[in-house]
Formats: C-alpha cells, structure tokens, sequence
C-alpha cells in the first residue's frame, strides 16, 4: 500500500518572521494596557463613582482598540508580502506616534482627577 507524498509547507515569506514578531509585541502592549485598565478599575476597599471609572474603561476600550489594530496590521502585512508589494507607508507613522500619547494621557487624568 503506498502512501501518497506529504504536502510541501508553504514557503516562509518573511525568515525573521518580522510580521509574528510585531503580532506578539501589539498583542503584550494591548495584555498591559488591559492590566492596567482593570487596576484602575478595580476599587481596593473603597466606592468608585462613575467619574473615576471613566480612565479605567478608557483603557480598556484603548487595550481593546490595540489588540484589533495589531491583528488588521499583521494580515495587512502578510497579504501585502504575498501580493509582492512594498509594506512601507509614512502616512499611519505620524497617527501611531499621537495614538501612543493616549495611554500617557489617560493616565495622567486618572492621577489629576
């Protein structure tokens, strides 16, 4: 009885797995960012009104937004490589630099308020 041959795997597009590797960092920044959402949520014996929960859901909503941006960002990346187009764009560059300032602000208000 013979065995039909194995598939050959799909050639790796990227050998440093560049796209993985940003995957995984978007996924730990977004982890972090809901960590420290929940922990400004979370009241340590003592009653949140709703204006001091509104940093807290702010992050988590901002956690959430990272999360979904890192995968869209990783299968734009993928079929860009595979259609054999450049990835370089300058135009997302200056919007991420601004996004990054959010957290720092979100915090600074949860301090401030």
């Amino acid at each position: 009885m013979s065995r039909a041959p194995a598939p050959e795997p799909e050639p790796v597009l990227d050998p440093g797995l560049q796209a993985e590797r940003t995957r995984l960092a978007w996924s730990r920044t977004a982890l972090a960012l809901a960590v420290i959402g929940a922990l400004m949520l979370h009241p340590f014996g003592r009653q949140l009104n709703l204006h001091q929960t509104i940093p807290g859901w702010a992050m988590l909503i901002f956690a959430a937004a990272t999360w979904w941006y890192g995968g869209h960002r990783y299968r734009l990346v993928v079929a860009t490589v595979r259609a054999g187009r450049s990835i370089a764009s300058g135009r997302h560059v200056r919007a991420f630099a601004w996004l990054c300032l959010v957290p720092a602000l979100i915090g600074l208000w949860a301090v401030l308020t």
